[in-house]
C-alpha cells in the first residue's frame, strides 16, 4: 500500500513537471494527461493490467508495462536522435555564413582579414 502512494505522489510530479514547462501546446497537454492517467490507474488497479495482458496474449500486467516502455523509450531515443542531427546540420551551416560574413568585415586594426 505504502508503494501506490509513493508512486503516485511521482506521478503527480511528473505530471505537474509536465504543465509547468514554458512551451507546451494542447497536443503536449492531452498526451500528458492521458500518460499520467494511465500510470496512476495502473497503480491503483493492478488487477487491471493483469486483464489487458491477459487479453493481447501477455502473461503478466507488469511484463506489459515494461514493453510498452521499452517501445515508448526506443522512439524517443529515435526521436531526439533525428533532431540532434537536424541540429547538427543547422549549426553547421549557420558556422558558415557566420565565418563568410566574417570574412568580409573590415579588422578593427584596419589591417586587410586576406
Amino acid at each position: 500500500m505504502i508503494i501506490r502512494v509513493i508512486l503516485l505522489i511521482l506521478i503527480a510530479l511528473v505530471g505537474y513537471y509536465g504543465f509547468v514547462r514554458r512551451r507546451r501546446s494542447p497536443v503536449d497537454i492531452v498526451v500528458i494527461m492521458a500518460l499520467v492517467g494511465t500510470a496512476a490507474f495502473c497503480v491503483i488497479d493492478p488487477e487491471a493490467t493483469n486483464a489487458i495482458a491477459h487479453a493481447v496474449g501477455v502473461g503478466r500486467g507488469a511484463d506489459l508495462v515494461t514493453y510498452l516502455v521499452e517501445v515508448a523509450l526506443l522512439f524517443i531515443v529515435l526521436h531526439y536522435h533525428a533532431r540532434l542531427d537536424d541540429l547538427r546540420s543547422k549549426v553547421t551551416v549557420l558556422a558558415r555564413e557566420l565565418a563568410l560574413l566574417r570574412a568580409d568585415l573590415p579588422r578593427r586594426d584596419g589591417s586587410d582579414p586576406t
